[in-house]
């Protein structure tokens, strides 16, 4: 794992974590279901829930004396009267707490983010719960410093502020199932390069999203075997290698346009380099000396324009 420069730091003002619980009950949406039976290892609880669909589970926020609890499972379909809770962030209201492993966090420009320790309770046997960072190895974790100086490291979430909020959610609890239930981690083939880790955390959560939607349009081309469909692109080519850039802030796409140059010049014809940014990058790249792929969000999904011509 490599992590930013710049290092979060963890909101430890009572108020302002309170002011980020209130916006993050604000961001969270889903079709409400009442009187729903929780049950997890030594203990249940009968409260609402409210269902994503679109992003396959369920959240409730529980208020306790010192802390809220964010409840989330795991839900491909509508859920029941009966669920099994998948993991549970606690946010201590009172004050920056390493007891728990939810975690408020904020940049050097203010913005806020829901974070976890990475200390998963309710492993399988053998598991032990640092394994959950080995296990999300392609997560964006982020060094953090805490409000009495002491440094860890934490998996960011979601931008409290990202439109994308419920689908960085979804995929974290997803990931979570995974590891309790024992699967091996997601390996994808590498058609990216590394991003660099001075951009920025909001920047790193949508570039995940960006190189899943990448990566699921690259496999409807056959890019990565199975069988080919009408789709599918034919004959020998070099093997395409994208750069993502997700902020698009000048120093960013600066970045991974560095990059994408030395491994174009280090790989030669074995390999055609694509970069990959956000329509409304402002950035003039029509005069670099590799393809470039634009992409807008449909709602939590990038969607691209020019992937095919790139490919060709």
């Amino acid at each position: 794992m490599r992590y930013a420069e710049r290092m979060l730091q963890v909101v430890g003002d009572s108020e302002e974590i309170g002011g980020a619980i209130a916006r993050l009950r604000e961001a969270l949406k889903g079709v409400p279901a009442r009187g729903v039976r929780l049950t997890w290892r030594g203990g249940e609880l009968r409260t609402a829930i409210h269902w994503a669909r679109d992003d396959a589970f369920w959240w409730a926020i529980e208020p306790r004396t010192d802390r809220d609890t964010l409840l989330l499972g795991h839900a491909p379909d509508a859920p029941g009267k009966r669920e099994s809770i998948t993991c549970s962030l606690n946010l201590a209201r009172n004050g920056a707490s390493r007891k728990t492993a939810g975690i408020i966090a904020a940049d050097v420009e203010g913005r806020l983010y829901l974070a976890h320790s990475g200390r998963m309770g309710g492993a399988r046997p053998g598991q032990r719960a640092s394994h959950f960072r080995d296990f999300l190895a392609d997560g964006v974790w982020r060094k953090i410093e805490w409000p009495d100086g002491h440094k860890t490291v934490a998996l960011i979430v979601a931008p409290l502020d990202s439109p994308r909020l419920m689908r960085l959610l979804g995929r974290f609890v997803e990931s979570v199932n995974r590891f309790k239930a024992g699967d091996p981690p997601a390996r994808r083939a590498a058609h990216c390069l590394q991003p660099s880790a001075r951009d920025s955390a909001t920047a790193a959560c949508d570039r995940r999203l960006v190189d899943v939607a990448l990566h699921e349009e690259l496999a409807k081309r056959g890019l990565f075997g199975g069988a080919p469909d009408l789709f599918s692109l034919r004959g020998e080519r070099p093997r395409p290698l994208f750069a993502l850039v997700a902020g698009g802030r000048p120093d960013e796409l600066a970045r991974a346009v560095k990059s994408l140059s030395r491994a174009s010049a280090r790989r030669s014809t074995a390999v055609r380099p694509i970069l990959v940014a956000p329509e409304r990058c402002e950035t003039a790249l029509d005069s670099l000396p590799f393809a470039c792929v634009r992409y807008t969000w449909r709602g939590a999904r990038a969607v691209f324009d020019g992937l095919d011509d790139a490919l060709a």
